[in-house]
């Protein structure tokens, strides 16, 4: 035993204080659910940091949650954390044996343990991808499995934004699956099931039931999010102040306490959405990477200076490597640092990349060294990601 049974006291007493807290703060409303069978594992979407407490009000008992590693590496508040709640890490980017392991351990000792399904918050309201090994996790644990779905939390709390707004979020329990049901599915099944239970178009449920999500600063940070402007297609062009999405072109949009884009201009808005938007941006920079994976183009595709590159000792805690300029190309990732370094990051040397937070983005090697790069002012991770996937499948 770690010893992490003296966290159910501390839930008990902080319970109160959180539902006040979030009912407060959110407007947030929840379902009380008894589960059927114990131990259990809860999967659930993802769009807030606030996400564990929210769901975790819906439960008689304490649940334990696999956190991303970077809420290790805060210093006093990681220590504040994980003496409340023991948090199970995930590196992402990396395939962690360990924490499927730590999940395991936890339900063997009768606790139960809650993973967001997707392993991201999503930037566009739209659910993002359940791995495979989401319904192989299920069928190798042989507990019951709870879907669990959080309405609202897009609007809420935007990836990418730079504050939090008030409307209404909603939580609470689709459907409960006993272990006896479970061994009747294969992992597949399961997967489409999870895919299915969790599935949240958050445009889709605004303009069936439209909500005013109200906040300061509505816009900041958009940018990223979406970084191929509709207009000029010109990439990283796009900025964002207070309320207000423009690119150097001309283009000039309002983003709206309802999560929709207004044109500033006479000209109607490109899209009316951040998930329109994002939809045809994935299609526009497949196009640009064609160009470099043919030949008819080379050099970087995209590069930004003021980044800086860490490296990632376990969960625990980063080093700075270097300040400087990274750089994507058609099959590397070179950063290269003021003081005259560089470092290159080969493809097919790599073994995954992600991002956290909004703009964080984390890679991963073969050689199971991870790292990390961050940027002193606004800047799209997002374009590195998608860039890289085309690349590694092309």
């Amino acid at each position: 035993m770690r010893g992490f049974l003296s966290h159910k006291p501390v839930f008990s007493v902080f319970r109160f204080f959180i539902s006040l807290f979030l009912k407060r703060k959110f407007n947030y409303e929840y379902e009380k659910y008894e589960p059927k069978n114990q131990p259990f594992i809860v999967l659930a979407n993802h769009n807030t940091n606030y996400d564990p407490l929210m769901v975790g009000l819906s439960f008689p008992k304490l649940i334990y949650y696999v956190a991303s590693d970077h809420i290790f590496r805060w210093g006093l508040i990681s220590k504040i954390i994980q003496f409340l709640v023991a948090p199970i890490p995930r590196i992402k980017a990396v395939t962690e044996v360990q924490t499927v392991r730590n999940v395991l351990e936890r339900l063997k000792e009768g606790s139960s343990v809650c993973v967001f399904a997707e392993g991201n918050r999503s930037f566009t309201g739209e659910t993002g991808h359940i791995p495979e090994s989401t319904g192989k996790l299920i069928k190798l644990s042989g507990v019951a499995l709870i879907t669990y779905r959080l309405d609202g939390g897009y609007f809420t709390s935007p990836r990418w934004a730079k504050t939090l707004r008030r409307g209404i979020m909603k939580g609470y329990v689709v459907k409960e699956y006993s272990p006896e049901e479970l061994k009747t599915m294969t992992a597949e099944e399961i997967n489409e099931a999870i895919k299915r239970d969790l599935y949240v178009n958050a445009y889709e449920d605004q303009l069936k039931n439209p909500v005013a999500y109200k906040g300061k600063r509505l816009a900041e940070h958009l940018e990223t999010a979406l970084y191929i402007c509709p207009n000029c297609n010109g990439i990283s062009t796009l900025k964002s102040n207070d309320n207000r999405f423009y690119c150097t072109c001309g283009l000039d949009l309002r983003y709206t306490p309802y999560g929709f884009l207004e044109s500033l201009t006479q000209n109607p808005p490109p899209f009316k959405h951040v998930l329109g938007w994002s939809r045809w941006q994935r299609g526009k920079i497949a196009e640009i990477a064609n160009e470099y994976i043919n030949g008819s183009k080379d050099g970087p595709v995209i590069s930004d200076s003021g980044q800086s590159l860490w490296k990632i000792d376990k969960a625990n805690k980063s080093k700075l490597i270097a300040k400087g300029t990274s750089e994507l190309y058609r099959d590397k990732l070179v950063f290269k640092g003021e003081d005259g370094t560089s470092y290159t990051f080969v493809f097919s040397k790599l073994h995954d990349m992600a991002i956290y937070s909004h703009a964080i983005l984390i890679f991963s090697t073969t050689d199971r060294e991870s790292f990390e790069i961050k940027s002193d002012h606004p800047r799209s991770a997002v374009k590195y990601l998608d860039l890289y996937k085309i690349f590694k499948n092309s």
